[in-house]
């Protein structure tokens, strides 16, 4: 039996090796190629506001952009999920647990204890996908992901974010939400034509990532495709 397993083994592990070399290359030129072109990797976040992961996973990636010199580009979502997925009640309570337990790992705590209903945090989302293009957007995604779960308890209410939206889009936040409900449903379109379906998901070179736990393994890669490093 030890002979045919070395014979497996010499027949089966020189082309599994070959196999994965030639996965990577595909990587390696896209590299490549963003070198020749001065381009910077690009990280795309997929993310909700009633998704307490987000509040971990959006900072972390901040964190990564910098360290890395990424781009960071973040996409809200109102939709997330599997359509009629008879968990999902108590999927979203647990992870309110579960993120719990990963803020105080980094010395954060959640205020809440309770899920949030997606349509209660939808303003937020509409005011973060009109503010595409401007410099401010990410940062302001950031803090009221941080006010909405690390500082608050009770009601959303949109006149709790005004200050938010002033101090980091540098004007006073819309009376009417400024963006249609299909735009933002455009997002959750992309998501599933990309290949996922759950917030918060990072995107670097094609891979997927669940990005609240997953922030080791993306700066690893981050490494790897030989980003820059500030």
């Amino acid at each position: 039996m030890s002979g045919l397993a070395d014979h497996l083994r010499r027949r089966t592990a020189p082309s599994t090796v070959v196999a994965l070399s030639r996965l990577q290359w595909p990587r390696r030129l896209r590299s490549a190629l963003r070198h020749a072109l001065g381009r910077r990797v690009r990280i795309e976040l997929f993310f909700a506001f009633d998704d307490p992961y987000s509040a971990i996973a959006l900072p972390g990636l901040i964190r990564l952009a910098r360290t890395y010199e990424a781009e960071l580009a973040i996409h809200p979502l109102v939709e997330r999920g599997i359509v009629d997925d008879p968990a999902a009640s108590p999927r979203r309570l647990h992870a309110v647990h579960d993120c719990r337990r990963l803020a105080q790992r980094d010395g954060l705590d959640l205020s809440r204890h309770q899920p949030l209903p997606a349509g209660d945090c939808a303003f937020l989302a509409a005011w973060t996908e009109a503010a595409r293009g401007s410099d401010g957007m990410v940062a302001f995604a950031a803090a009221a992901l941080k006010q909405l779960w690390m500082q608050g308890s009770g009601p959303v209410r949109q006149a709790d974010f005004h200050a938010l939206h002033l101090q980091y889009l540098g004007k006073p936040a819309p009376a009417q939400a400024p963006v249609n409900a299909k735009t933002l449903a455009a997002n959750t379109a992309r998501l599933h034509r990309l290949g996922h379906w759950e917030s918060p998901a990072a995107r670097i070179d094609r891979q997927w990532f669940f990005a609240h736990e997953r922030l080791p393994q993306m700066s690893d890669l981050l490494a790897r495709l030989g980003a820059n490093t500030a």
